[in-house]
């Protein structure tokens, strides 16, 4: 039979052209994919951002109006520093709370100049414009005390006899780039703000960054920006030689524009990473079709990872993952407690110690998502003893600059049993998709979790961890419920001001009374709460009376030297059968240790016993 090269192209052409087709449809339908997915993954750091900068703009507006109201009360400046050094010791943002007095400047940690009514005028927190009330908003600059970059709210005042009356608090713009830093829009994207006024970079994860005129978003982009509706996209800009895409948000109380994107070649990455077929293409079209679907899937569902707000649902949308992709008979998604150093898996109610070789991991000692082997690993032990299990660390990439250990920067670790046969593929992008969903949702309960005005836990806080020690089935744990005595007649007598300044002082307190490890709660107004371990009744019995001691010993200025004492009532109750038992019963013994004469500590195991041995009075 004679050969003729034209039917085996009539033969060939057609299906080479429907099969490049297809590839170029599934590379398209991938890249639209992964795009969709970079933005929404983009929009909702910009949503967390905001929301971090708003939060803690109000925390300082609050605080100028207590230091203001403190100052015009008693008009006693050393009352007002001793109440800012408490507030900079407290709040990491803060850099310095200064006070301005016609031509007297004090500022924190004793320092005070004099004279300087022309050379304040050239601070850039300092403003001709601004009138009594009104609270002014600095530019960036760096402060030659603290040298750091930073921005100032100054409010305003009158002051009888005093023709020029400013209080000022410095944020730390580098404090607020390193929590944002966690923020990621795909592998290599973070978030980023620039102050429109200047154009300078205010917010970067590399603080070297800060204080420089943005060199991607030139003035007359920033203007476009500036014009338009506050928010928006820009498709493609150029930045450092690569195109970029960015989502932004003017609407935050500084007034910056927030901005957060990543390179479009890492999308195009991504999205062409199918393509690498070569000349086999003939041989493995159904392979290619079905690796580029599960590629699709893995972005399609990966980019929706972040939109989970409980570790429960983060555990399911994970698990939906896994099984559309490249399959497994169960997952387990661990999260480090930084808190006592141990792994714990909220899904299964799981708490291990960190493996002793996973830092050998971490550091780049062994392949990501090779099989680990019970041997070596306890919790394959506990979770896979008889079945195949891979193991992803996930790690927040340490920058250039930074000096923290391997072990600081894990967050969390997934455990996946019986992986399917494409686990090689697609291990790394799930891991980076979970490891960005994670860092997004420890930093939005971070925030449900604590309450703003004391820096304490609150009361769902408490409660999540009563619940975690009752399910490990855990001992020698305690509850104590704390009321401030005759808290309404503080109130009553000198005024709001000086009940919140005793809520502060007790918060205070507590943080130097107990160890790292208790949980401190604000449970609700005049109230609060410490969860701790201690080995027997009579410890937390001392601990909690050396708490109420060096409250009672503790004085607040009112004015004029007049100081109030507070004292409180504490009841307390070691972890029972149910959480709502433990609450109860250490509740009633604070009932009875207030009706008893208040100012002592009152055990609620003595009290059933009707004995007095755990009442410890003043």
């Amino acid at each position: 039979m004679e050969f003729k090269p034209k039917y085996l192209i009539k033969m060939v052409l057609p299906l080479l052209v429907l099969l490049v087709s297809a590839l170029v449809y599934l590379g398209y339908s991938d890249y639209r994919a992964i795009r969709d997915s970079a933005y929404s993954q983009a929009q909702a750091n910009l949503n967390v951002a905001k929301k971090y900068l708003d939060q803690n703009y109000i925390a300082a507006t609050n605080q100028l109006f207590l230091l203001s109201a403190i100052l015009k009360g008693a008009e006693n400046i050393p009352a007002f520093l001793d109440a800012a050094n408490y507030v900079v010791n407290n709040q990491n943002k803060f850099l310095e709370i200064g006070l301005l007095v016609d031509s007297d400047y004090y500022g924190t940690d004793g320092f005070h100049l004099s004279g300087i009514d022309e050379r304040v005028k050239r601070r850039p927190w300092y403003s001709d414009k601004q009138k009594s009330g009104d609270i002014f908003l600095s530019d960036l600059y760096h402060s030659n005390s603290t040298k750091k970059w930073c921005v100032a709210l100054v409010s305003k005042l009158t002051l009888p006899g005093k023709n020029d009356v400013r209080i000022m608090i410095e944020f730390d713009a580098g404090a607020m780039s390193d929590d944002l830093s966690g923020l990621k829009t795909m592998k290599n994207g973070y978030v980023y703000a620039i102050e429109p006024k200047t154009s300078r970079v205010v917010i970067h994860p590399d603080k070297a960054r800060l204080g420089v005129d943005s060199v991607s978003i030139n003035p007359e982009l920033l203007t476009q920006v500036l014009a338009g509706e506050g928010q928006g996209s820009i498709p493609s800009y150029q930045y450092d030689n690569q195109y970029k895409f960015s989502v932004y948000d003017t609407h935050n109380r500084f007034n910056w524009v927030l901005l957060s994107g990543t390179n479009n070649s890492e999308i195009a990455a991504n999205a062409l990473r199918i393509g690498v077929v070569g000349g086999a293409l003939m041989t493995v079209v159904f392979i290619i079709l079905l690796a580029g679907y599960l590629h699709t899937r893995v972005h399609q569902v990966g980019g929706q990872l972040i939109e989970a707000q409980e570790f429960d649902e983060l555990h399911e949308q994970l698990s939906a993952l896994l099984n559309d992709t490249m399959g497994s008979s169960q997952i387990y998604l661990f999260v480090m407690n930084t808190r006592e150093g141990v792994l714990e898996e909220a899904y299964h109610h799981i708490r291990a110690d960190v493996p002793a070789d996973l830092l050998c991991r971490i550091a780049g000692c062994q392949q990501l998502g090779r099989f680990c082997r019970p041997e070596q690993d306890e919790i394959v032990r506990l979770i896979a003893p008889s079945e195949p299990c891979i193991r992803l660390p996930l790690v927040n990439s340490a920058r250039a600059d930074d000096s923290q250990q391997a072990g600081s920067r894990l967050i969390g670790v997934l455990y996946i049993c019986q992986p399917g046969l494409a686990y090689p593929f697609f291990a790394k992008m799930i891991a980076n998709y979970t490891l960005s969903a994670l860092n997004q949702l420890l930093l939005t309960q971070h925030i449900r979790s604590e309450d703003q005005m004391t820096g304490l836990k609150n009361k769902n806080s408490l409660r999540q961890h009563m619940e975690q020690k009752l399910t490990d089935g855990a001992t020698g744990y305690f509850l104590a419920m704390i009321d401030v005595d005759d808290f309404k007649s503080v109130n009553d007598t000198y005024g709001h001001l000086l009940g919140d300044q005793v809520i502060l002082n007790v918060a205070s307190q507590m943080k130097r009374s107990f160890p790292p490890q208790a949980v401190l709660c604000r449970y609700g107004g005049e109230e609060f709460a410490v969860f701790m371990e201690a080995p027997d009744i009579e410890a937390a019995l001392k601990q909690l009376n050396d708490f109420r001691a060096s409250v009672a010993a503790s004085r607040i200025e009112v004015h004029g030297g007049v100081s109030c004492a507070i004292t409180v009532s504490i009841g307390f109750a070691p972890l029972r059968a149910g959480m709502e038992l433990t609450i109860s019963a250490a509740d009633r013994a604070l009932y009875q240790a207030k009706s008893q004469g208040k100012n002592q500590v009152l055990s609620a195991e003595t009290r059933s016993t009707g004995t007095e041995t755990a009442a410890v009075p003043a």
